[in-house]
């Protein structure tokens, strides 16, 4: 596997882990954007642990040589949530219109 593989899809988990994060400040009433870089939790919190867990994949991340700033951790969770919101039901697929396509 080469190290851009490697690095792509530690990129992937990243964000993934941020998801997670991110969706649970949702829940908790937070404005995911404006706190999850700055804000602390107890230890006994699922928040602190979500963050403490994204700050593990960042680190991993990093040590791949592949470093995200929060800016661009903001920018590419909004793009998430933009795709998600146009695609609500998952991606589309190229072979959905052929299978739904009536034949002659």
């Amino acid at each position: 596997m080469s190290n851009a593989t490697e690095r792509g899809r530690m990129g992937d988990r990243l964000m993934e882990v941020f998801g997670e994060y991110a969706a649970a400040l949702d829940r908790a009433g937070d404005d995911w954007a404006a706190v999850w870089a700055t804000s602390t939790w107890s230890e006994q919190s699922e928040l602190w642990w979500m963050r403490e867990r994204f700050q593990l994949a960042r680190e991993l991340t990093a040590m791949a040589n592949h470093v995200f700033t929060d800016a661009k951790i903001t920018q590419l969770h909004r793009e998430r949530l933009a795709y998600l919101a146009m695609f609500p039901d998952g991606p589309p697929s190229l072979t959905t219109p052929l299978t739904e396509r009536k034949t002659r």
